[in-house]
């Protein structure tokens, strides 16, 4: 009996010992498969590791300077302080990745313009209003109202977690560790920053371009 007891514990320990021995490059494989806690059961002494394997920038978000909207009554909008131009209201087609999104945006002739892209993540958070406010759409949702935005919709940026990592909105700091493979959003009906994975087909996408 004691002999059967000995050698089970051998077992256990043996493999326990086996997976305590995860190299960081193992351990980082895992983050983004598995969650942390499926990590730890498979490498005990991970956690030190799982720290150095976060894909998190400590670049912090530059928020543009407070802008200045004006209706240009041909469906677009100037931004005459940080010199952009916007369509007036978000392209709700078709919810698309964000790869399909950029292209989408790039060949866009909206308004009669070439040279649309997708806004990053500091030049849409300048269409959030300070409140939610009946909008050009005779709806209300946290936008400025000289927008055309309905109740608020979501859309693509174009910075990516490995750009920007951490963000803070009206409810809380929020931490994205997935790199490039994610990218932000801007929600205009709860007036929130998000992420998703950048192969979901999800945010819609609203145009800008510099002011030429």
């Amino acid at each position: 009996m004691r002999v059967a007891i000995l050698t089970i514990a051998f077992i256990l320990s043996s493999s326990l010992s086996a997976y305590a021995k995860c190299s960081k490059e193992e351990v980082c494989a895992m983050v983004g498969k598995l969650d942390h806690f499926s990590i730890l059961d498979k490498c005990p002494s991970a956690g030190p590791l799982l720290i150095e394997c976060r894909n998190v920038s400590e670049t912090k978000l530059e928020n543009l300077a407070e802008p200045n909207f004006v209706d240009n009554k041909d469906g677009t909008v100037t931004d005459t302080v940080n010199k952009l131009l916007w369509i007036k209201k978000g392209i709700l087609d078709k919810k698309l990745n964000l790869k399909d999104a950029k292209a989408a945006a790039n060949m866009s002739e909206e308004a009669g313009r070439s040279g649309w892209r997708l806004p990053t993540l500091p030049e849409l958070k300048t269409l959030i209003y300070k409140e939610r406010v009946i909008n050009a759409s005779g709806k209300k949702a946290w936008i400025n109202p000289l927008f055309d935005d309905g109740l608020g919709h979501y859309y693509w940026t174009t910075t990516t977690c490995d750009k920007v990592s951490v963000i803070k909105d009206r409810y809380q700091e929020k931490t994205c560790q997935e790199g490039d493979r994610a990218a932000w959003f801007v929600h205009f009906n709860i007036n929130a920053v998000g992420w998703f994975h950048t192969d979901l087909e999800r945010p819609f996408i609203w145009l800008v371009q510099e002011v030429k």
